[in-house]
């Protein structure tokens, strides 16, 4: 995963009320275009070097203010201007879009998860199983063309943890973002994971088919929903025999007649209109029912072919 390109700014523009910075658009080959905010002495047309959103980037004195941050990039807002990544100034005489993520020694943020979330592994999560990874608007412009023609539904996406569950032959399978897990350990403790599709009767997810969700609630992320216990909201329904997504009023018909699991909450349904990078920014900005600012959105075709957020 390309977290770290060479960038090209094709546009500097004045931010209303700031003296010291303005607001740039840089295109990074298949990396997609992003808006960002640079000094006042960048050009247009000047190669650079972008950090993508949750790019950790290594400690050095040429972006030692990003310390203050964790060393992680992500949506941030200056006077006002959205900032999608995070622009330097200088980059190597390489083809916009060079992968420069090795290079540099980025790595990829991962939420971090408490002690009662981690559980004991199994094994690695299902290779036949997509893990729960939509790529960022800016990388798939085809997708985003495609709002214009099909029916989609932008969901409320939660800060939480990605869960998977399927049954077999074996029983209930439940897996974290990168493995499956146990149920109980040795000693008896158990984990979030399984306490969430316990919750719900997840023994009757059809066999063949695997239900995605987050595990949301206290201890988790902070809880910036508010809730009083773990809940789950489910995203994603997946035929792992044909290898496909299923589509939305499949996985209402699951989730909502067969499981018992709140579905994500959809807060925009469409289809026919043509959308922006500024109209998708305005539909991420979104709250939690408690009045929290919301992670932003997911959007789906209501078939289940292709998303992103």
């Amino acid at each position: 995963m390309k977290l770290a390109v060479v960038g090209k700014l094709i546009s500097i523009e004045d931010i209303a009320g700031a003296d010291r910075i303005k607001k740039a658009t840089v295109v990074c080959g298949s990396s997609g275009k992003w808006t960002g905010v640079v000094g006042l002495d960048h050009q247009v047309d000047e190669l650079v070097t972008v950090f993508l959103q949750d790019a950790i980037l290594p400690p050095d004195p040429r972006w030692a203010f990003m310390e203050k941050h964790q060393w992680r990039v992500r949506m941030s807002r200056f006077k006002g201007c959205p900032s999608e990544c995070v622009i330097i100034q200088g980059a190597p005489d390489l083809p916009v879009g060079t992968d420069l993520t090795e290079a540099l020694g980025v790595t990829k943020h991962h939420k971090p998860l408490p002690a009662s979330m981690s559980g004991e592994a199994i094994g690695s999560f299902p290779s036949f199983i997509p893990k729960t990874d939509e790529p960022n608007f800016q990388t798939v412009p085809e997708l985003v063309e495609r709002m214009a023609t099909e029916p989609w539904v932008a969901t409320l996406k939660c800060d939480g943890a990605s869960c998977t569950a399927w049954n077999d032959d074996d029983g209930l399978h439940v897996a974290s973002r990168n493995l499956e897990l146990r149920e109980f350990t040795k000693t008896g403790a158990g984990n979030s994971y399984w306490r969430a599709a316990r919750k719900y009767d997840m023994s009757k997810i059809p066999k063949g088919c695997a239900l995605q969700f987050e595990v949301v609630g206290p201890g988790i992320q902070g809880n910036p929903m508010g809730l009083a216990d773990i809940e789950g909201r489910a995203f994603t329904l997946y035929d792992y025999k044909t290898h496909e997504r299923m589509g939305a009023g499949q996985l209402d018909h699951i989730c909502v007649n067969l499981i018992g699991i709140p579905i994500a909450d959809r807060v925009v349904m469409g289809g026919g209109v043509a959308h922006t990078a500024n109209t998708l920014r305005k539909m991420a900005e979104i709250k939690y029912p408690n009045g929290k600012h919301g992670e932003g959105i997911v959007i789906r075709d209501v078939e289940g072919r292709w998303s992103f957020k």
